[in-house]
């Protein structure tokens, strides 16, 4: 019998170290690494290192940054005898564990600063790392933010090379796999939690970085002029969960359950009313109609809101989840930082109004400032997350028809506090836009579908989700952006995509229960994986397992199960359904 379960080194005092300089403590970011992939990592600390039994227990162990003479003799030794007995140690630009990894030093890119692109990498492996690349998109670079190691490789495989910032090749390995015995020694030569971090959250807003006269979410994105189509921090993490996989892993699928069996893509449907009386009943009958559901964010004109409560009722009835649309643009002067004060007001307002709070706001014109304070602020009003992510590095006020992943990623994400609040996590969560008015034209009235429906096929190739933006504004005035949400809905029923459809405030819930999810007493044997699993999602859920063939079974609570195997990104992965609560599952081969 073999155990299954992953964790990361945490050392306190290196968070400590880091915060007294003002530094975040970016590795404070692999518990969030590790639970996007659904993997529930638990923090080991350093002593652990020094006992055997404690290392048996765990197949997958990540860590930081460590300096060269961070691990005694004794400790490094303990590492190449669990890894060579079947662990996966997985390295962040971690030194004085060369030999393990299969590595010879040779130097260092220094980070330019803490939110600066430093290098560029390309996945070159073709079991792991290619197979993700999405087959319109071959080849695509990811980043890396910080230091990058540069080694040379002495035993291990290139999984993926080192470019520059301008994509030019270096000569060294971005990433590296070494086969160690019964275990695998992988080294990203880059702090992964750092780039990871720092391009979704974004550096803090403290000035107009792209010069439109606002302090905007946009000024806080760090991927510059790149092509944000790439889906960077997607890409690496998707890599991640290949390589955790190897060791057998069962991780919660980060899509829901679809009648009992596995979605294909999840699509989050909402917009802003921009106050225009009447256009949100259209617009969220037309929704319902189509038996979609959708977020009206209703905005504050003057200290009033357009939406009657009996519409605000109505809405609910339709399955449109209403919501605050922070209006920090009418009577402000620009660039403007607004205040916690400014900002509960309007939230007090419309709880003052309609009884209730909101789950999921947007900041028209997507303002931000600072870097988690209007995120704290909300929380502190009950507010559980904030639809202001935009897609695209294109600074308009009123874009039209685009799609990507400005942010690197296209999945909800927790915010984490800075050095002052010791790096914590914060109850809070970010959903990212997508596809922002896709798949019309507004000036010609007609539809130009080619970006919505490739943010569709992303969605549905990385069986990821899609948050689809179309103001009720655009759904009343515009036949072509009717006809675009209705091309969409036919194209996804056209690809056979198994998609499940949610509110802002749906994929909220469901992003929560995910987080909380917990796998346990996973172990192999006799070819078969067995596991403890729990998630609180009335729906259900998924247990995806890898597995080495197409042939295999399932039980659940000892009882025959119906499992989906798919042949995806170079490997098989059975996927289990469950329904909402705690279950015992079998996964043989």
């Amino acid at each position: 019998m073999r155990a299954i379960s992953t964790a990361y080194l945490w050392d306190e005092s290196l968070l400590e170290a880091a915060n007294a300089r003002g530094e975040n403590y970016w590795f404070a970011w692999a518990h969030d690494l590790f639970e996007s992939i659904g993997a529930q990592a638990v923090a080991l600390p350093p002593e652990a290192l020094h006992n055997p039994a404690a290392l048996a227990h765990l197949s997958t162990l990540a860590l930081p940054g460590l300096h060269a003479d961070y691990l005694t003799d004794d400790q490094r030794q303990a590492l190449a005898e669990w890894v060579h007995a079947g662990g996966l140690l997985i390295g962040m630009a971690t030194e004085g564990l060369d030999e393990i990894f299969g590595v010879d030093s040779d130097g260092r890119i220094a980070g330019l600063g803490p939110w600066e692109i430093s290098a560029a990498l390309r996945f070159t492996d073709g079991d792991l790392a290619t197979p993700l690349y999405h087959p319109d998109m071959p080849d695509q670079e990811m980043l890396t933010v910080g230091d990058v190691r540069l080694v040379t490789l002495d035993g291990a495989d290139q999984i993926a090379a080192l470019n520059d910032t301008e994509g030019v090749s270096l000569g060294r390995p971005a990433i590296t796999l070494r086969r160690v015995g019964e275990g695998y020694a992988c080294l990203f030569t880059f702090d992964l939690a750092h780039t990871v971090w720092a391009i979704q959250q974004g550096r803090p807003i403290e000035g107009d970085w792209v010069p439109d006269g606002y302090l905007r979410s946009s000024d806080g994105m760090i991927v510059g002029d790149r092509d944000p189509a790439v889906p960077f921090t997607d890409l690496l993490v998707n890599l991640l969960r290949n390589i955790v996989a190897l060791t057998g892993q069962p991780m919660i699928h980060q899509l829901p359950a679809l009648d009992g069996a596995c979605a294909d893509a999840l699509f989050f449907w909402g917009g802003d009313d921009e106050a225009l009386a009447g256009a949100q009943m259209v617009a969220s009958d037309f929704m319902a109609e189509r038996g979609l559901p959708y977020q009206v964010n209703i905005m504050p004109r003057d200290g009033q809101f357009t939406v009657s409560t009996e519409e605000f009722a109505r809405m609910r009835e339709n399955r449109t989840e209403p919501s605050l649309h922070l209006n920090f643009i009418d009577d402000y002067e620009h660039p403007l930082h607004f205040t916690r004060e400014d900002l509960q007001a309007q939230v007090r307002l419309y709880r003052e109004v309609y009884g209730e709070t909101p789950v999921c706001t947007v900041f028209h014109y997507l303002l931000w400032c600072g870097w988690t304070e209007p995120a704290q602020w909300l929380r502190e009003e009950g507010v559980l997350a904030d639809n202001s992510r935009f897609c695209s590095n294109v600074p308009a006020i009123n874009p039209l028809n685009l799609c990507g992943y400005a942010y690197g990623t296209s999945l909800p994400f927790f915010f984490r506090l800075g050095p002052d609040a010791a790096n914590e996590r914060l109850d809070f969560i970010a959903q990212p836009i997508n596809a922002y008015e896709s798949g019309y034209d507004r000036e010609a009235n007609q539809l130009a579908v080619e970006p919505m429906y490739r943010a569709i096929d992303n969605a549905a190739f990385w069986h990821t989700t899609c948050n689809m933006f179309y103001h009720p504004v655009c759904i009343n005035a515009y036949s072509s952006c009717r006809d675009a949400i209705d091309e969409a809905l036919r194209y996804i029923d056209e690809r056979g995509i198994r998609a499940v459809h949610m509110s802002n405030a749906e994929i909220t819930f469901w992003w929560r229960a995910r987080s909380a999810a917990t796998i346990s007493h996973a172990r192999e044997e006799a070819a078969s994986v067995s596991f403890a699993i729990e998630c609180d999602w009335d729906t259900g859920y998924v247990a995806t397992v890898p597995v080495p063939c197409e042939a295999m079974s399932a039980t659940i609570n000892g009882e025959h199960a119906q499992a989906e195997v798919r042949h995806e990104y170079g490997r098989w992965w059975a996927h289990v359904a469950l329904a909402g609560g705690s279950h015992e599952v079998v996964v043989r081969w």
